[in-house]
């Protein structure tokens, strides 16, 4: 039992904010409704105007504490981004993590930058059951992965939107590096008259991409492409109105194939890994490949490192 300031319900909020700034509101415990009055906990006698009573509140819930640390939350899964971090305090944060995070069953930190054919990167277990196959949902898609397995990035949820708000019906759409499926899938349910031809190199990926593609019954319009893109593409008999070009650290040695799988008025999202002010010279890099591309747009998708980013050039083929 302890003091309450009773005020009415419409008065309520002044009189916390006002209790607030007197440093009398006790944080310890909860600000509770009853009917039309609402009982503000204090931790002395105060003259609001307001009858002050007593009355038993139940204590505020501990918030956990704070830390700076950059983390994701893929499914059951989260990942420390930190690789300087100490292993005792990654494991500190970990705990806080899964107490923050109720459905998170297993916390990694990377050890190692995504890298290699299959792009992936590397991790330490640091709390939990070390299971890293998950499921992960995202704009009304499921996505079953394996985050040691296969690249994938929650961070780009917005740029996939992005890309998939621009597609026009019946369009003819190009994955060139489609990982487990999110461009892909995304696009085919928000689209049900385009077809995306989904190409990927990395074999746990493409698995996981077959699976994806019945997850979320888009069998008929995700064609998928288990291999490498640059023996893929070149057989492909079509011609496509959009090409998706997410390999950030190889993509610009792919435009020009990408280039013979286009016709006048495609869009190409292309993605480059690049230093922070590089973009200038990076968009003269591409001009050089075909003079004939018209940057419709530009932008950084996600941070790498203090001096990298990851910036996406919408070209348009003219």
């Amino acid at each position: 039992m302890g003091l309450a300031v009773k005020v009415p319900r419409s008065c309520a909020e002044e009189a916390r904010r006002r209790l607030a700034g007197l440093g009398l509101l006790d944080r310890g415990r909860r600000i509770m409704r009853d009917g039309e009055f609402v009982y503000i906990p204090v931790t002395r006698p105060v003259d609001l105007g307001f009858e002050v009573v007593s009355a038993s509140l139940p204590a505020s819930e501990p918030k956990a504490p704070e830390f700076r640390a950059s983390y994701d939350v893929v499914g059951s899964v989260a990942i420390l981004n930190d690789m300087d971090l100490a292993v005792e305090e990654a494991r500190r944060l970990a705990e806080l993590i899964m107490a923050r995070h109720k459905s998170v069953r297993t916390v990694l930190q990377k050890v190692g930058e995504v890298s290699g054919v299959e792009r992936v990167a590397s991790f330490r277990v640091l709390a939990g059951d070390g299971v890293t196959e998950t499921v992960y949902r995202e704009s009304g898609c499921v996505y079953k992965l394996d985050v040691a397995r296969v690249f994938f990035s929650p961070r780009l949820s917005t740029e996939r939107l992005r890309v998939a708000a621009q597609v026009g019906e019946n369009e003819t759409v190009l994955d060139m590096f489609a990982g487990v499926g999110p461009f892909s899938i995304l696009i085919a349910r928000k689209h049900p008259s385009t077809t995306i031809y989904a190409v990927e190199k990395n074999p746990a990926a493409c698995s996981y991409l077959l699976e994806n593609i019945k997850l979320n019954k888009v069998e008929k319009q995700v064609k998928p492409f288990c291999g490498d893109a640059a023996e893929i593409v070149p057989q492909l008999d079509k011609q496509f109105n959009r090409v998706i070009m997410n390999l950030p650290h190889q993509s610009l040695k792919y435009l020009p194939m990408a280039l013979s799988k286009c016709v006048l008025g495609t869009v190409i999202h292309l993605y480059v890994a690049e230093e922070r002010e590089a973009g200038e010279n990076v968009w003269e890099s591409i001009k050089s490949v075909y003079a004939g591309l018209r940057l419709e747009e530009t932008r950084v998708v996600k941070e790498i490192s203090p001096r990298m980013v990851i910036r996406v050039y919408d070209l348009v083929v003219a």
